[in-house]
């Protein structure tokens, strides 16, 4: 009889980083850094919160947003583990949060906005150079929106798949609006070990019944948009 490999413990603490220059504000008081601390098989590491900012105290960190952390970094750990068994510790675990916590929409908008600026250079009018791609708040809907008002010849530049998936994004973002803040948006990890991807086929065929492959586009979209944000592991 084979034996049951054991589960490894996983533990997850929160603490405000009081070793970095804290923020202080008109009163003088001093705000940290929200950090994460995981420990794994007796190794410990501790990494900056992605979505956390500076605090006075831990009272003061929303309690979504603890879950959020600890479950993606919870379900990253397992993810990992699963694939390296015993071998599996937490060397490159930062780097790897960094992709993995990443919201789905934005590893979308990483994949499309590169694609766009290309069809927009391609255009023959000067006011392509108004466009600000470094922008974080320039989305890829905006730019293209504002594409389509101010260069006339925008459209031709498309191509088919990327009109398709530009089509296909704007379906995902109607069905996965958030109310904010919000921490349960889908994310790169939630993709990676499969537990949105039912969810994401059933919630495609409730929000277009009249168009079936709605679901199976978003799916190669997110695929393609995941692969890219895991190239940098690769190089």
């Amino acid at each position: 009889m084979q034996a049951t490999r054991k589960t490894r413990k996983i533990t997850v603490k929160f603490f405000l980083n009081q070793l970095l220059d804290p923020v202080i504000n008109e009163k003088g008081k001093e705000f940290y850094p929200l950090y994460i601390q995981v420990t794994y098989n007796r190794k410990n590491m501790q990494l900056r919160s992605l979505y956390g900012k500076y605090y006075l105290d831990l009272m003061e960190v929303p309690s979504a947003l603890l879950e959020s952390e600890e479950r993606v970094l919870r379900k990253i750990i397992t993810l990992e583990a699963s694939h390296l068994e015993d071998n599996y510790d937490l060397r490159g675990l930062k780097r790897k949060y960094e992709v993995y916590s990443l919201s789905l929409q934005q590893a979308i908008e990483d994949y499309l906005k590169p694609k766009l600026r290309l069809a927009i250079m391609k255009t023959n009018c000067e006011l392509k150079h108004v466009l600000d791609f470094a922008s974080t708040r320039a989305t890829v809907p905006l730019l293209q929106a504002a594409a389509q008002k101010l260069l006339p010849d925008f459209e031709r530049h498309l191509g088919t798949r990327l009109q398709q998936e530009l089509a296909v994004y704007e379906q995902f973002q109607r069905l996965n609006k958030q109310p904010f803040p919000s921490y349960s948006f889908p994310m790169v990890i939630d993709w990676s070990d499969g537990s949105y991807k039912e969810e994401l086929s059933i919630k495609g065929k409730a929000i277009n019944k009249n168009n079936p492959e709605l679901a199976k586009q978003m799916s190669a979209l997110i695929d393609h948009a995941v692969s890219e944000e895991f190239m940098v592991f690769d190089e």
